[in-house]
């Protein structure tokens, strides 16, 4: 199973679309992580539907991993990954002022052997997805930061650069093009 799982916060909806706007359908999985009030979970959701051909759905607990989707963290709650497969939902206490952090998404994954893992951390500010950066690197993961001169807020992406584990740091294009070709590959 191919994973990406997607960090973002100010300035994310904007830099997603540029990135999944007329996506392919692909064999793997992409969870993102945008802080937003609970509010806009399901808007942010209608709106990557308009733009994307894969399906895309609001994790619960009973969502199970699977190809070809498109999972969105709810706002208001932690989205924790179980054995890469199925999804806890945790209200408990912010990490770093935000309830889903994408640290502790990322830091739920696990290194299974026939799992491929790709963390993306985008726009925002703060420092969450640093440490789930080395958590995937650690468990073999491929690490990405947009590229803090594209990023309407720089924060998220400066502090991940600087764990030292990232492999690219790229513009929201090489981004999408990275996606692709880590969908294709064999």
């Amino acid at each position: 199973m191919k994973i990406i799982i997607i960090g973002s916060s100010t300035g994310g909806p904007y830099i997603i679309e540029s990135i999944l706007s007329e996506f392919p359908v692909l064999p793997l999985t992409i969870i993102i992580v945008q802080h937003l009030p609970p509010t806009f979970t399901k808007t942010f959701k209608n709106h990557i539907t308009s733009f994307t051909k894969m399906e895309v759905i609001i994790a619960d607990k009973e969502t199970r991993i699977k190809e070809q989707q498109i999972i969105i963290a709810p706002a208001g709650y932690h989205l924790i990954v179980k054995n890469n497969r199925y999804f806890q939902l945790d209200d408990g206490e912010k990490l770093h002022g935000v309830r889903p952090a994408v640290d502790l998404t990322m830091m739920s994954m696990q290194k299974l052997n026939n799992d491929k893992i790709m963390g993306i951390i985008l726009t925002g500010m703060g420092r969450d997805g640093a440490e789930g950066l080395i958590h995937l690197h650690q468990c073999g993961g491929i690490t990405i930061v947009q590229d803090p001169a594209t990023a309407p807020i720089k924060s998220m992406p400066q502090a991940s650069i600087k764990t030292g584990i990232v492999d690219f740091v790229l513009t929201p294009e090489q981004i999408r093009e990275k996606i692709i070709a880590f969908g294709n590959d064999n």
